[in-house]
């Protein structure tokens, strides 16, 4: 097996000491150009990679950040990824487990920020994130007691979506309309504390809505008891009692009701309106096509991407709501 190349074989090739390799690799300290050039040729006749890890062990720093989500969407978590690895970085996905111990393993991982896409944990868990040194960048869902200032929130504003979704539908003359939280997500329904259930809640009581809770679904393990729950909405209730729209918060999940709903033999939307949140390309493959809530992914991406490069560089960057666009199409 071929011995691997260190940085000692690129000095002894370039005919230069092994901190001038550094400099040179690091674009760091001032390096002649004769150097300079000598070093990058020996690099590439070489075939030299410098170790990330080893460099990780001079500098304190990892070059690694993690994102955590309950689910991962490849729309955001691959523009993501991709714009931290272009800068450098190497992202590390995780799926949430709500344990306290995993906590303790992210904060083991040494790494560089977090973004904390998950409501399933306490502030005090949080906090011990960016108490061991670890920048954290939260996607904020529901209200927090005594979460630390440090923690920064960017997020889509839910409650500004979701209240101008169940105002259009109610615009639209819909009265019982359903609301399905993200996969995974932790909720204690309509009365919950995240903002989803509060801007649909509020919504309804300013129009004069009563707000029934059986039309908010509260089992989302998985995508079937989410499903489950939509079978419940529309069989327990006579027809003129019955969901007549559906709020679902990702496209994915709402084009996932929408067949369902056709498989109970209802129109959509002549029965059954639906609307969804992303502006993903599920929102565009379904028949008809999805009303959804614009998040602007991929620009959301960006921001996320340079504030946490920002604060791997010890800056601050301010908190960050992003206001979403309601697109309007056949599916209400």
């Amino acid at each position: 097996m071929n011995r691997k190349v260190t940085r000692n074989d690129v000095a002894k090739k370039a005919g230069v000491s092994p901190a001038v390799v550094s400099y040179v690799m690091n674009n760091s300290n001032y390096v002649s150009e004769q150097k300079r050039k000598a070093v990058l040729k020996a690099v590439e006749e070489l075939n030299y990679t410098p170790n990330i890890f080893a460099k990780g062990l001079r500098t304190n720093r990892s070059s690694q950040i993690a994102l955590v989500g309950d689910t991962l969407q490849d729309e955001l978590y691959g523009t993501l990824s991709s714009e931290l690895f272009d800068q450098g970085y190497y992202p590390s996905l995780f799926f949430s487990r709500k344990e306290d111990a995993f906590i303790g393993k992210l904060i083991e991982g040494r790494f560089d920020a977090m973004f904390m896409a998950s409501n399933g944990f306490s502030a005090e868990q949080l906090n011990r994130i960016v108490d061991s040194g670890i920048p954290l960048i939260l996607y904020q869902s529901r209200s927090y007691e005594g979460l630390d200032p440090r923690i920064v929130v960017r997020a889509p504003d839910l409650y500004d979506g979701v209240r101008k979704t169940i105002n259009y539908l109610i615009l639209k003359g819909h009265r019982r309309i359903a609301c399905i939280p993200p996969l995974k997500y932790k909720t204690g329904g309509a009365g919950g504390d995240d903002f989803r259930a509060q801007a649909y809640t509020d919504a309804l009581k300013a129009n004069g809505i009563p707000v029934n809770p059986d039309f908010f679904c509260i089992h989302t393990q998985n995508e079937q008891s989410i499903l489950d729950d939509v079978c419940n909405m529309l069989t327990a209730y006579p027809a003129e009692e019955r969901p007549t729209a559906f709020f679902a918060s990702d496209d994915h999940m709402a084009a996932q009701v929408m067949q369902y709903v056709k498989k109970c033999s209802l129109r959509v939307p002549e029965d059954v309106a639906i609307v969804g949140w992303g502006n993903i390309a599920s929102s565009y493959i379904t028949t008809p096509e999805l009303t959804t809530i614009d998040t602007e992914i991929g620009f959301f991406a960006q921001e996320l991407s340079r504030a946490l490069i920002q604060m791997v560089n010890g800056k601050q960057p301010e908190s960050r709501l992003y206001k979403g666009k309601l697109i309007i199409r056949g599916s209400t």
